[in-house]
This record gives structure tokens, sequence and C-alpha cells, in this order.
């Protein structure tokens, strides 16, 4: 007997017999010794539905596979995730009065990149909008410094070729003026305002004609392009306003190009003796404050008064007291450093 159960093993079969009925059976093949222990092992008792009841775990076998530990760590995740999905889609339930819940609501990715927040499509991180506004700059900051680099009848075949860069260029410079901590032309319709409503005034280098909209004078508002029906589009070195006719001149950041000397004996020519000239520039284009004001009194002009003390702008005030013949003058042409922009 004692052979025959260290060769054989019981086999418990819980069929038709009832809690306690068994059934004896012979197995001819022995396990392995490896099968044995793995049956052991997973010999489990696993608590039933009933309290106080255990019921065997079947035996390992070559049909029944066991889980891995990594298998039972991905089955218990999928289970917390499953249980996480129904909590959120249970605070997106209507509430009691029949409204979706607004406090729990949750952003979802849309298809086209768009979000959707409170039922309502949003757009994304606006990228499009920057990269638009960065492209802008790029061709403002290009069109700037071919305006510094070129004459002014250039300059005006430049735009004639493309009218669109004239907009282009204005918007870039709208952009610009938004970052300063003043605006130059503030400062020039502020002393234009103390002037008599009966001073003519020219504006070189207009733009869109802001400072005829800024006073109560008669104001002829000059550039290379018509921003709108109250500009006139012409070369600022020969304008048809007539001579003698102008009681100021203003030149507010439109000092650009290699001939300025052309732009200050145009302005000569059609101001009145005694007239007045503003000029308003960027800082950082001079290298020398004194060779700028010598040259512009070569024109006709004489220094009044000057302002140095802003970190960005230079304001100066001149007035006519002699007039110069261009198609005589002698002087040489001068220009103020380009006013370049860092590349992006």
């Amino acid at each position: 007997m004692d052979k025959i159960f260290t060769e054989h093993e019981w086999e418990d079969d819980d069929t038709g017999g009832g809690a306690g009925a068994t059934n004896f059976s012979f197995v001819k093949t022995k396990p392995p010794k490896k099968d044995r222990k793995k049956q052991k092992k997973t010999e489990q008792s696993v608590e039933s539905s009933e309290p106080g009841r255990f019921v065997r775990a079947p035996a390992a076998t070559e049909e029944t596979e066991v889980p891995s530990k990594k298998s039972r760590k991905r089955a218990a995740a999928e289970s917390t995730q499953e249980h996480h999905c129904k909590n959120q889609n249970g605070k997106l339930m209507k509430s009691k009065e029949g409204q979706p819940n607004q406090v729990e609501s949750q952003k979802v990715p849309a298809k086209n990149g768009t979000r959707k927040q409170n039922g309502s499509v949003v757009p994304p991180t606006d990228f499009r909008s920057k990269l638009v506004e960065s492209l802008k700059g790029s061709r403002f900051r290009f069109l700037n410094e071919q305006l510094y680099k070129t004459t002014g009848e250039e300059a005006k075949k430049l735009f004639h070729q493309d009218p669109a860069a004239f907009q282009a260029y204005h918007e870039g410079y709208r952009h610009q003026i938004v970052q300063w901590s003043i605006n130059p032309l503030d400062r020039i319709v502020k002393s234009i305002k103390k002037l008599p409503e009966n001073y003519i005034v020219a504006d070189f280098g207009c733009g869109e004609a802001r400072l005829a909209e800024s006073v109560p004078h008669k104001v002829y508002s000059l550039d290379l392009v018509a921003a709108n029906d109250s500009v006139i589009a012409c070369d600022m070195a020969n304008t048809p306003l007539e001579t003698n006719s102008i009681n100021v001149v203003v030149f507010c950041l439109s000092l650009m190009g290699t001939n300025l000397r052309d732009f200050l004996l145009e302005a000569n020519r059609i101001m009145k003796t005694g007239a007045l000239l503003k000029i308003a520039e960027v800082s950082s284009r001079f290298d020398d404050v004194k060779e700028f004001v010598d040259n512009v009194q070569k024109c006709g002009f004489l220094v009044e008064n000057k302002d140095l003390n802003h970190k960005l702008f230079y304001f100066f005030h001149f007035k006519k007291v002699r007039t110069v013949d261009k198609s005589s003058f002698k002087g040489k042409h001068f220009s103020l450093k380009p006013c370049l922009y860092k590349k992006r």
C-alpha cells in the first residue's frame, strides 16, 4: 500500500456527490516534480461570494495558464482606468434641473486641433496669428532697411511696383509704435496746437496722415504712397507745393534715405522765411549730432533748440533764415544711420 500511495495521487472530483463526496481514481502517469511544486503553489483557497465558504482553485495543468505578474498589473491598471472613466461620465451627467453640470465640464480635444469647452469650439493656442504677426514683422524690417538704404526716388518706385508693400510697412510701423514709451508725433501735435491756426503745415512722410487729423490747421500730407484721399503721393525731394507757401514743415521719423539734403532743400523752397522746421528722429541713428545740425543749417536753417534727453528719440527745432536754390547748392549729400532691427 505504501508503494501505491507514493506512486499515484488522489484526484478530487466533486461532481454529483455533493459536498464531501469523492471519487477515487488512479492516475497512471506521475506528474513531473516541477509540475507538483507549481500545483502546490496555485492550490490556494479563494474567498467565494458567500461568507465563510472557500473553494479550491483549479490545479495548474498544461491547458491552464497562470497569469504572470506583469499581466496581473496590467489587469489592475485597466480596472482602475475603467473605474475612473465611470466617475468622469457620472460628473458629466445632467443635474436635477436637467442642465449639464457646468462645474465639472472638461476640455475635449477636437479633430481639427481646436478644443471644445462647455459645448463651444475654442481656437487652439493662436499659433496661426503669431505666425502671421511674425511674417508681417519680418517684411516690415526688410522694407524699413530698403528705405534707409535708397534714395527717395528709388523708394517711390519700389512702392509703385508693389503697392501692397506700403500697407505692409505701415502695419509693421503701427506694431512698433505700441511698444514705445512715447510716440514722438504726439509731442509735435502738442507743439503745433500752440501755433496760430492760420499757419499752414506740410507733413513730410505723413504715413496715414494722423497729424492732419489731430490739429485744426491746414495740413498738406505728403508721402511716397497715398494711404488715403487726404495724402499727396510724391517724392519728398520734389513736391507739388508752391514756393514760399508753408509756415511749418514736419519730419517725424521720416528722414529716411541716402539723400536727406534733397529733402531739406525742397522743404526750404516751399517754406516762408522765418517758417519753422520740426524734426523728430530715433536717437540711435546719430553718430554725431553736431554734424547733423551743421548739415541742416547749410540748407538755409538755424537751430533754435534741441532736446536730446529722451532715450529713444531726439527732437530738433529749426527756423528758415534764408532761401537756398537747389540747382546752385554745392553741399554734399548726407544721411543718418539706418535703424536696423535684430534678425529673428
